[in-house]
């Protein structure tokens, strides 16, 4: 669980760095265009996504990444990170749902 929140936090850090950035850069002279999750994903793995890779057949599917793979690498990380952060929440340890008396 520790590291589940450890991950999920950092994500959420990292995404509000990436949202500082972009809006420090979008507020520059030039066009700026937005860090994508699909430059992040290349930046990682070091190749693109491939849907025949990936096994998705579905045009649901493929529009499904197409469109998480468009979005800006902040929206994606960011409610990734909460939600992963929420899931591995540290909960309290509750008493017995059903009492006898």
């Amino acid at each position: 669980m520790f590291i589940g929140r450890t991950l999920g936090w950092t994500m959420v850090l990292v995404a509000i760095i990436m949202a500082s950035g972009e809006v420090v850069m979008a507020l520059g002279n030039g066009n700026y265009q937005g860090l994508a999750t699909a430059d992040v994903w290349a930046l990682l793995w070091g190749k693109t996504f491939n849907f025949l890779e990936a096994g998705l057949s579905g045009d649901l599917w493929r529009f499904s990444v197409a469109l998480l793979l468009a979005l800006p690498a902040w929206a994606v990380l960011g409610p990734s990170g909460v939600i992963i952060a929420h899931t591995c929440r540290r909960r309290l340890p509750h008493g017995r749902i059903f009492r006898t008396t």
